[in-house]
Order: structure tokens, then sequence, then C-alpha cells
């Protein structure tokens, strides 16, 4: 399995990996690395400091760009015992968070976040903001409406809406409707691209997985502070730091409904405090999307 090479153990690592990941016993790795299968267990431990420590200066090289998105989510485990208790049986379930963090693409900078205090001067979360002095409220109707100007001609012309649904109208029934119209698919022509956006490929940074359950505002809070340290982005009073201070940008959280309403919680319970990276986080800096 290793050929003529012996430093060619590249399929030994994969299965030592997966052995450790099923949590194979030592001796059992220990004895496939004698016959060539594997690697030895000292082998397959360092192996994950180097990649762990690989994996956190990544971590910490993208947070500290503060290009950086943000995303956690809830994920259950169940630690079975070896010798079940009656006591403790139901004492298995461990509620943990998993977090990503991905670069920010399509030409990005640093500027373009730069919008914290703008954003708190609009925010309904500011007791210093009258709220009839704010401009009025923008719906998705206005995305879709005042996007791009329409410059109809002809009356009779549809809207760039409506060719994009007559669109995505006629594909569907050309592809899932009955099967005489599937010879009409290749005469279907896409409607004119206004402003595309490119297809770039995202990389993805796994973070390290948190003993933390996110179901409880604090435990958002907790997630948040912990992920943001993954990142690089630590408390900006602590002298003995290199972060960043972010209490002028916006950080993008992504996460699910329950996400979004207990940041929202956070910001509410924290809106009135002074500045530092917890208040400017939860007031202006921190937005989340589902």
């Amino acid at each position: 399995m290793q050929g003529t090479n012996q430093k060619a153990n590249a399929l030994q690592c994969i299965l030592a990996f997966f052995l450790q990941s099923t949590h194979t016993p030592y001796k059992v790795i220990d004895v496939l690395a004698r016959l060539g299968i594997s690697i030895s267990t000292d082998a397959i431990n360092s192996a994950i400091r180097s990649l762990s420590v690989e994996s956190q200066n990544m971590l910490q090289h993208l947070g500290q760009s503060r290009l950086a998105s943000y995303a956690y989510d809830n994920f259950d485990v169940d630690l079975k015992t070896h010798v079940p208790t009656v006591e403790k049986s139901n004492d298995s379930l461990k509620h943990l968070t998993s977090g990503l963090l991905f670069p920010l693409v399509h030409g990005v900078t640093q500027e373009h976040l730069r919008c914290s205090e703008e954003l708190w001067k609009r925010s309904l979360l500011n007791p210093h903001v009258n709220e009839h002095q704010l401009p009025p409220k923008r719906t998705w109707r206005d995305l879709v409406v005042k996007l791009h100007h329409e410059n109809l001609s002809d009356a009779s012309a549809l809207s760039r809406h409506d060719e994009f649904n007559a669109q995505m109208f006629l594909r569907d029934l050309c592809t899932y409707g009955p099967e005489y119209f599937h010879q009409f698919r290749t005469a279907i022509v896409d409607p004119d691209p206004i402003e595309q956006i490119p297809l770039v490929k995202t990389p993805i940074l796994a973070a390290r997985a948190m003993d933390v359950n996110n179901s409880t505002v604090s435990g958002n809070i907790q997630a948040i502070i912990e992920l943001l340290q993954q990142g690089g982005i630590t408390d900006p009073s602590d002298e003995c730091t290199d972060s960043p201070d972010i209490s002028q940008y916006v950080i993008l959280v992504h996460g699910d409904l329950g996400t979004g309403e207990q940041i929202q919680a956070v910001q509410l319970r924290r809106s009135i405090q002074p500045p530092g990276i917890a208040s400017s986080m939860s007031c202006s800096s921190l937005a989340c999307f589902t």
C-alpha cells in the first residue's frame, strides 16, 4: 500500500484520521500501523496538533482583516457511557455550538463595512434617536421596484420583474409540465442580465466547536464572543492582544431565525451600555442575517 516510497503515506493518514474520529482503540491503530495500513498514534496526535495550529492561524488572519463573515448554529451530541447508570441516564446529551468563518468576496473592502456609527444614528435601539425623524422604512417591494429604473418604450412591454417571472414560468412548464412542452426547452431565452453577480468560490473555514448552548440570550452572547476570539477579535481593553478595533465596523453574523431573535434581544438589552467590544458589537457593529 505504501509502494516503493515509504514517505508517501497519504492513504495511511486518511485511514488514521478516520480511525481517530470513530474512537478506535489505540492498540488497534498501533497494530494497523505495524501492518502499514495506518500511521502510529503519536503521528496522529502530532498531525492533529499541527493542523489545529494552522487552522487557528488562518482563522485569526481572516478575522483580523475585518472582512470575515461569521455563522454559527447548535448541534447535539449524545455521549453514551459504557456502563450507564440510573442517576445519569439523561445526562449524556450535550448541546454544543458549531461555527464557520468565510471571507466577504466580490470586492468588499473595509471601508464598505465602516458604517457602524451611521447605522447607530438610524437605529431604533438608540435611545437618543427620535423615531419620527428617521427616514421611512423600506420593504422588499422597494427593492424590486426601485432597484433599477424601468425604461419601457412600449406600453405593452413587460417589466424586468415580469420578464424574469415569465422566464421562470416557461422553464418550469417545459421541464416539469406535460411532455408536449419539453420540445420547447431549447427555445427559452434567458433574460438579459443587468448587474450580474459573478460566481465566486468562497473558502469556508471551520471554527472550533464550542461548549455553549445558544438557545438562550446569554448563550448567544457567549457563542459570538468565543467565535470572535477564534477570529482574533478580543476585548480592546486587553493590553496583551493585537486585536484590531471593530467599534466603527459592521460584523456580519449568519444564523437561523432563532439566532436572529436572540441577537435582537442582545441588542435591545445592551443598547445603552458605554462603548466597548460588548456594547459596540451588540448595538450597531453586529448585523444578523437568516
